[in-house]
This record gives structure tokens, C-alpha cells and sequence, in this order.
């Protein structure tokens, strides 16, 4: 399903007017993610991605991780009472320049000869 900024919009509205009913009740600082999925575009979501970091509100911080790219407001901003974010996989939006290597192990034997002798390869 595609969802529209207007729609995201207007169930937003109907939770800030529940919100409304009862201002001065202290909640948890909500987190709310818009995570790109869309991995059949041809741009792997990245448009989708720029669309939504357009329309975050500022100040915005970029945090990366082995797995993903996130634009952000207002979690280290104690002023923010809402945390907001945009997230994509790094492999849609980033290119391997040294990909993954295997472990090289140096190992000494902790067997005796005897013992190493005894065994078979699998």
C-alpha cells in the first residue's frame, strides 16, 4: 500500500486531537519511524527516502549503523517532546566499496601430536 503525506497527516491530526482532550497528562517521549521497505523501486526507495528527510522537521542529526541510514529530530534535543525518523537500509543507498572478509585465525595446536594424529578432517 502506498501512503500519502496527507494521510500520514491526517491520522497524526486525529492523535493530536486525542492528545488535546487531556493536555497536562505526562506521557512517554513517543518515537515515530518512517522505515523505507520499498526495495522493488527502481532506486531501492532512495526518492522516497529524500522525500520524507524534505519534509522532517529541523534540526536534523544523521546517524549511521552497519545495517542503516537515519535522519533524525529531536532525540538528543531534550526541547523536543517528540522523537521523529527516516531510515533506509544502507545497501540502498550506499555502494560496498571493500565488502566483508572472512576471519584469518592464526591458531596453535592444543592438541598433542598423538591427539592431532587420532583425527579426521570433516
Amino acid at each position: 500500500m502506498k501512503t500519502t503525506a496527507g494521510q500520514v497527516a491526517i491520522e497524526l491530526r486525529k492523535l493530536a486531537d486525542a492528545l488535546d482532550k487531556e493536555p497536562d497528562t505526562v506521557i512517554p517521549r513517543p518515537m515515530v519511524s518512517f522505515y523505507c521497505d520499498d526495495y522493488t523501486s527502481e532506486d531501492k526507495g532512495k526518492s522516497w527516502f529524500l522525500a520524507m528527510v524534505r519534509l522532517l522537521p529541523r534540526p536534523l542529526a544523521k546517524k549511521t549503523n552497519n545495517t542503516s541510514y537515519e535522519i533524525q529530530h529531536g532525540k538528543d534535543d531534550q526541547k523536543s517532546p517528540i522523537w521523529l525518523r527516516a531510515i533506509i537500509d544502507r545497501a540502498n543507498v550506499c555502494t560496498v566499496i571493500e565488502p566483508a572478509k572472512p576471519a584469518v585465525y592464526d591458531c596453535p595446536s592444543i592438541l598433542s601430536e598423538a591427539e592431532e594424529a587420532s583425527l579426521d578432517e570433516f
